[in-house]
């Protein structure tokens, strides 16, 4: 199963709780699920890991590159390195999305932000998920590069 790579001190947030199954004509048509586990299979309760869960990134010459999370469960550091190993581009410009933090304890979201402001990003952009701990935290660790989104908000990289 090929997803975000788990190679950091991050786990997945214990707030998403789910159960795979079909139901009174609703869910998921198991034949057309293979990339479920096993346990998503056996129709188990337990701790969502997001193993299906994507990010997407593009390169901006001359600048690096710009990785855009949809929730981060799989932790902002790991779909970090994850896709600059996929991409071989070694300098982050941006990072953009939900990065799941609002429901984690203040000390593992300064861990987090240390461990982004290592990876140097010229931009850091928050979105739904992040939380007021984490934004707060950037603006405390790397002021000029936060950029604070809502809707209807547009970023262009590059020229």
């Amino acid at each position: 199963m090929m997803g975000v790579s788990r190679t950091s001190f991050e786990k997945v947030a214990r707030n998403t709780v789910v159960r795979f199954e079909e139901k009174d004509g609703l869910g998921c048509e198991a034949g057309l699920a293979n990339h479920f586990t096993q346990q998503e299979l056996d129709g188990d309760v337990y701790y969502d890991q997001h193993w299906h869960e994507h990010a997407a990134c593009y390169h901006v010459k001359g600048k690096g590159l710009v990785v855009i999370t949809s929730c981060g469960h799989a932790g902002l550091i790991n779909n970090i390195r994850h896709l600059m190993k996929v991409t071989g581009v070694k300098k982050l410009h941006a990072v953009a999305g939900g990065f799941h933090l609002a429901p984690t304890k203040l000390a593992y979201v300064d861990e987090t932000v240390n461990a982004l402001a290592v990876l140097d990003p010229d931009v850091v952009i928050p979105m739904h998920c992040s939380g007021k701990n984490f934004t707060d935290a950037v603006a405390a660790r790397m002021p000029n590069r936060l950029v604070l989104n809502s809707t209807g908000s547009r970023y262009a990289f590059g020229e």
